[in-house]
């Protein structure tokens, strides 16, 4: 006989389904479609679900006898049941302790079930509000480091442009004229055989010349550096 099948309540893991949605499957549609919208009922891990039904739903819909009120204060509805369900906790250990076999033992059981249930309620009714509280904290943390990026980055724009600022009020005033200044580039007359090799000639000499004018720029503004530093 073959061993029976174990079946897991929790749904496969992930890899299982990422191997199904490759390129290839992708590109041919053989990639598994997603799983159709529940609109009435559904099971997860052996309980149906109504998709209608609140978050928390309300101890009259699960069959639970209630027992503080519609209206109440929360904070206090937990002491008094941490407070029953001490003294409850201690009248078991005398039950215990007189008369194991009693039936009072399982009605003392029931009893700290039940007030488990309605603190565990109770609780869970502050899920909202901590959900809120938490989404809340995020997002200050996120402004708050928001506003320190922009303010440091604000910093160095400041420092950037002071600096940009100090540069410029160093440079002299006559700057432009001494880039702009003409170059003087000396030719002397050559004896050429061939038009062509007198034209290669001249131009050689202009790119000198244009060399030299840049040499002088160059020059002017490591002089310029110098003073500023």
């Amino acid at each position: 006989m073959s061993e029976p099948q174990q079946v897991s309540a929790l749904p496969l893991p992930p890899t299982q389904y990422c191997k199904e949605y490759t390129d290839e499957n992708v590109r041919k549609c053989l990639a598994p479609k997603p799983p159709p919208p529940i609109r009435d009922s559904y099971m997860m891990f052996g309980n149906q679900f109504q998709c209608d039904e609140l978050i928390i739903r309300p101890l009259e819909g699960q069959g639970i006898e209630r027992l503080h009120p519609m209206q109440f204060d929360h904070k206090k509805e937990l002491k008094k049941l941490n407070m029953s369900i001490l003294v409850n906790f201690l009248d078991l250990l005398d039950i215990l302790i007189k008369s194991p076999g009693s039936i009072k033992r399982e009605e003392k059981l029931e009893d700290l079930k039940l007030l488990f249930v309605h603190m565990h309620h109770l609780i869970n009714e502050y899920r909202p509000h901590q959900a809120r509280e938490t989404l809340r904290v995020m997002m200050e943390v996120q402004k708050r480091q928001c506003l320190e990026t922009a303010e440091r980055f604000q910093k160095h724009l400041d420092r950037v442009v002071e600096m940009i600022q100090t540069s410029l009020s160093s440079l002299p005033d006559d700057l432009a004229s001494t880039g702009d200044a003409p170059v003087r580039v000396k030719a002397e007359p050559m004896e050429v055989e061939e038009g062509n090799c007198g034209q290669a000639e001249r131009e050689k000499e202009v790119s000198l010349g244009k060399k030299e004018q840049v040499n002088d720029k160059d020059a002017a503004m490591c002089a310029i550096i110098d003073d500023m530093t």
